[in-house]
């Protein structure tokens, strides 16, 4: 009688110990079948700007915004800050014209635009941006050089669109995207993955997954470029 109890008892454990087994693995599959579950915010291009080829052996990702002076100064603007990066380290070249030049050219390097608040002063800049990339990549980029430019306009609707317009934008499209509030969407996922990945600051950069904060100099980036192809 005694040992049919404990049978008993040891039958209600197992079960109890089954049952709570199930509701693990159910919990466990359905934390990574969920968007995010257990899994690492990892970078990816989504509907953002690319310059260069496809196949790229190199992906570098640049979280930037227009109206910080350090991204300006790694566009190869600013002279200013430029002028300040040399006093420290006199072999100091603005990293991206140089990128573009020696290796986005050349088909080994593609570079994804990314937005990140490093300044946050460039709200219509950035509208306009993205309605330039809706219309047409290299409008997109062609305003993008320009943009790091110019400062002190770059929450001036007014004179971002008329860049942009000289540029060759359609106007009329440019005007309804920007309407439509559709960019503030962008921005908002780019400085979601960036904080997801570690980003704080800009300029940020990612060379295949390696991530490199500031506005370093060309040989800094270099080196991590070959030493990934």
């Amino acid at each position: 009688m005694v040992t049919q109890k404990i049978k008993s008892k040891l039958g209600n454990k197992t079960k109890w110990i089954i049952s709570v087994l199930a509701i693990a693995v159910i919990v466990t599959i359905i934390f990574f079948l969920l968007p995010g579950g257990g899994q690492k915010t990892s970078l990816s291009i989504g509907n953002s700007p690319v310059l260069g080829e496809e196949n790229a052996p190199v992906t570098i990702y640049e979280f930037t915004d227009f109206s910080c002076p350090y991204c300006e100064a790694a566009e190869g603007a600013n002279s200013q800050v430029i002028s300040a990066l040399q006093s420290q380290s006199s072999g100091w070249e603005a990293p991206v014209p140089l990128i573009k030049e020696n290796y986005v050219k050349t088909g080994k390097v593609k570079i994804v635009f990314k937005y990140f608040p490093g300044h946050g002063l460039g709200g219509a800049a950035h509208a306009v941006a993205w309605g330039l990339k809706e219309q047409s990549n290299d409008l997109f980029w062609a305003f993008a050089e320009k943009a790091f430019t110019m400062p002190s306009d770059l929450n001036n609707i007014n004179k971002m669109m008329d860049l942009a317009v000289g540029l060759g934008a359609n106007e009329t499209l440019l005007t309804e995207y920007i309407s439509s509030g559709k960019y503030q969407y962008q921005m908002d996922e780019d400085t979601a993955m960036g904080k997801a990945n570690g980003v704080q600051g800009t300029p940020t950069f990612f060379v295949n997954g390696e991530i490199v904060k500031g506005a370093q100099p060309f040989s800094v980036l270099e080196g991590i470029i070959e030493s990934k192809l």
